[in-house]
């Protein structure tokens, strides 16, 4: 027999392989369109460090000429002008901007595979660089006398040679950029494709799964409790599903044994494996089948007498099946066991009525699915939480964070972001093993917790990034809770033996002050942490998203 339960578990693993292979090709399509955003991403840089050097040959050039047209001064003018480095500035300036500039072109062009242009442009600015410093040596070799039109003429066509090599490069590159924009927006749109019609596939297994639990167990189920109702009441009927092979047909069969005798239908009864019992109109249990009896921890006959009430909170049905308003109630509930421990219980009531129409009596089924229940609170819980320090991760803190700015701006309040990195947190992963930086952040959770409201979230956001959520809390909150936690972080750890001191570095970033948006948020406090990091300051607050827009 293939029992309801295999049956499930067949069809859950078909569900997952379904969506596990959706979720392996939408990782395959999204690492294309990350691929597609990169190479645009460089393009783009290579556009800007095109220009940067354009602009460096500028004023190379800009400065040599005023630096020759100085020396045609009188020595006491040109004293007075300045020293030769302050003469030589703007010069001394391009041409650094102008290695800088080729370094990264290089680096940029062979990545991308268009060395030919970039190498024609490096040849035209080095030679024309060259040409530049002899002329500028040959200007200081005759001073008072530095003007040479036929030297300033090959300066002129070596610095047009670069220009051109330099526009070839340009045109490449914009053609370049909207290719790649356009394979960006066609990768995209496919992905995007891909993301909704996995959507539909996911919605059309869960269907099919609603379906097929659906038509193989509530469906029956149901029936079969009208039919027992049907047998109860003294009525000629047909038991159906009598020829299933599995819990069902169980139930249908014993209904079907039932119907030939009285006995046979204490046998069914006292044999089912779901819990079943006889209720008063009064809500008092009038009978109980062992398998209730064992679910909830009694010995026989213990729960005749007792008010339904006792077991479960979820009785507020009962009046309206003893007027009518409700043929049938299906409920997934808690139960209390003897013992004083609950369990989850799938529960069907129906009413038994007189040949007259009034109710007789209800006859309850509870079958207990405290197991199928705690496998999908824990996989809610795993879905939103680390699983080393058992912190919201950072999945459930997006949504936190979005819930929490929608209510601000609801209520035109406020919100701060603390992200927190670890420092010396690296040695002792390196020195002491992965364990011992496992016991460190969960030490660290501890500590973190202290500092703050129940009201706060602490995620950590991975390896040892943490954020913390504030709501209703302002910039001078956030600074005061900055320095909480930093106080909090001053005695050092015990780890392994050793006392191993670890610091904090956090970013601060208030809404609306310093962004609209959760990501613009995130961002304004990374990069304030990251700032706090360089200049060893503990904190920082963010530099606005809004006013450097």
């Amino acid at each position: 027999m293939v029992s309801l339960r295999d049956r499930a578990l067949a069809a859950l693993a078909i569900g997952i392989s379904v969506l596990a292979a959706l979720g392996v090709f939408e990782a395959a399509d999204a690492h294309a369109l990350s691929d597609a955003e990169a190479r645009l991403a460089t393009y783009r840089t290579l556009e800007s460090d095109n220009l940067a050097l354009a602009s460096g040959m500028n004023t190379q050039a800009a400065g040599l000429a005023t630096y020759v047209q100085a020396l045609t001064l009188e020595p006491a003018t040109l004293r007075e002008l300045g020293d030769r480095d302050t003469l030589l500035g703007d010069y001394v300036t391009g041409s650094g901007q102008v290695r800088d500039s080729l370094s990264r072109l290089q680096q940029e062009s062979a990545q991308l595979g268009i060395g030919t242009e970039e190498r024609a442009v490096a040849s035209a600015a080095r030679a024309w660089q060259a040409w530049a410093q002899g002329r500028r040596d040959a200007a200081e070799a005759a001073a008072g006398h530095p003007l040479d039109p036929r030297l300033d003429a090959e300066g002129s066509a070596l610095f047009s040679a670069f220009s051109a090599a330099d526009q070839t490069l340009a045109d490449h590159v914009r053609g370049a950029i909207d290719i790649a924009a356009a394979a960006v927006e066609r990768q995209s749109a496919r992905h995007n494709q891909i993301f909704y019609s996995g959507l539909a596939v996911e919605a059309m297994v869960l269907l099919v799964l609603a379906v097929a639990v659906m038509r193989s167990v509530v469906r029956p189920l149901a029936r079969l409790t009208r039919t027992a109702e049907e047998l109860a009441a003294g009525q000629e009927t047909r038991v159906p599903y009598a020829d299933r092979l599995d819990e069902v047909g169980s139930l249908a069969r014993a209904l079907a044994g039932w119907q030939t005798s009285s006995a046979d239908m204490l046998s069914v009864f006292e044999r089912s494996p779901i819990g079943i019992c006889r209720l008063s109109t009064g809500g008092v249990i009038l009978e109980a089948n062992p398998s209730l009896e064992r679910m909830l921890g009694y010995s026989s006959g213990e729960l005749d007498g007792r008010p339904y009430r006792d077991l479960t909170p979820e009785v507020g049905h009962y009046g309206e099946l003893v007027t009518g308003r409700r043929e049938r109630v299906a409920v997934e509930t808690r139960y209390q066991r003897r013992d004083g421990s609950h369990f989850w219980g799938s529960l069907t009531v129906s009413p038994v009525h007189h040949l007259d129409g009034a109710v007789d009596y209800f006859v309850a089924m509870i079958e207990d699915i405290d197991h199928r229940k705690r496998q999908e609170f824990d996989l809610l819980h795993r879905a939103g939480h680390d699983s080393l320090t058992g912190l919201p991760n950072r999945s459930l803190f997006d949504d936190r964070l979005e819930q929490a700015l929608r209510a601000a701006r609801r209520r035109r309040g406020k919100v701060a972001v603390l992200v927190l990195d670890l420092d010396r947190f690296k040695p002792v992963n390196d020195e002491l093993g992965h364990a011992a930086g496992d016991d460190v952040l969960r030490k660290l959770t501890g500590r973190l917790g202290t500092a703050l409201r129940d009201s706060d979230t602490l995620a950590r956001l991975g390896g040892d990034e943490f954020a913390i959520l504030l709501a209703e809390q302002d910039q001078a909150g956030a600074q005061a809770t900055a320095l909480k936690l930093l106080e909090v972080m001053e005695q050092p750890f015990e780890v392994e033996g050793q006392r191993r001191p670890i610091g904090l570095s956090i970013g601060i970033a208030v809404f609306p002050t310093d962004a609209r948006n959760p990501a613009e948020l995130m961002l304004a406090a990374d990069s304030a942490m990251y700032r706090a990091k360089r200049n060893g300051t503990g904190w920082a607050l963010a530099q606005s998203v809004l006013r450097l827009a």
